[in-house]
């Protein structure tokens, strides 16, 4: 039921800021999550229990809108964010020492830290261009190892500038293809917002162009703009996916009952 928090919640910040149990159901059959009429009051009746939504009225004629709590709950992703943070200028540079012997483990945090996004030098030496004492904690506290990292800040790497140590950490090819197949079809789904014809074949548009979206950005460490490497796509994809969720916006509001 988890998942179906997620998509019913998404739609608040895409624009339906109040629906009816009918559009419920038709967003849920939009994103394959089909079921009868028990399984829906089941599912607001959870989003209430958790106050994750407040209802307005009974019966057939109750509408629903979201509360703060719910809004807290949907992660977002927003790479300007990252994008626009400053950079010191200098890179968290780290290892980690695990015996081979423990091999699950280091399997487990080398998965932690691909995860994260982290650069990688020479299949051993990590590397990030923010704060990563936060995020290496967090690491450790949910895999349960115990402290094995070492590390230190450096202005430059020596034998490499700024863009070369990028160039090696991550794979912007197979980034920039991300992005690229993005671009290509986001022009197709602006065209199927138009011919939905109800909130079912809404929901199946937004779950195709959410899935892409996320796969664009699926590897992207969303570096500082300093960073970028040359013919970078990043803010292109963001560009057209905010011009994608403008238009869905407008969609939902039209079909919504």
């Amino acid at each position: 039921m988890r998942v179906e928090y997620q998509i019913l919640l998404e739609f608040f910040f895409w624009g339906l800021e109040i629906f009816s149990r009918r559009d419920c159901g038709l967003l849920l059959a939009g994103y394959r999550r089909t079921g009868g009429e028990e399984r829906i009051e089941r599912l607001f009746e959870r989003l209430r229990r958790e106050r994750l939504i407040e209802q307005h009225g009974r019966g057939a004629k109750a509408r629903f809108t979201i509360t703060a709590r719910g809004r807290n709950l949907v992660q977002e992703l927003t790479p300007a964010r990252a994008w626009d943070s400053p950079w010191d200028g200098k890179w968290r540079v780290f290892t980690f020492d695990l015996p081979l012997a423990q091999n699950a483990q280091r399997m487990k945090l080398w998965r932690a830290l691909r995860d994260r996004k982290f650069g990688l030098l020479q299949q051993s030496v990590w590397l990030w261009p923010r704060d990563v004492k936060p995020l290496l904690q967090e690491i450790l506290q949910a895999t349960g190892i115990p402290e094995c990292f070492c590390g230190f800040e450096a202005g430059q790497l020596l034998l490499c500038d700024h863009a070369e140590v990028v160039a090696v950490a991550w794979d912007f090819e197979e980034i920039a293809r991300r992005h690229t197949t993005y671009l290509t079809h986001i022009v197709a789904n602006l065209h199927s917002l138009e011919r939905a014809r109800d909130l079912r074949e809404l929901a199946q548009v937004a779950r195709i162009e959410r899935d892409a979206y996320h796969d664009a950005f699926s590897m992207d460490p969303l570096l500082p703009r300093e960073l970028w490497p040359r013919g970078y796509r990043g803010a292109k994809v963001e560009e057209q996916h905010q011009a994608f969720r403008t238009r869905l916006a407008q969609r939902l509001r039209a079909l919504a009952s």
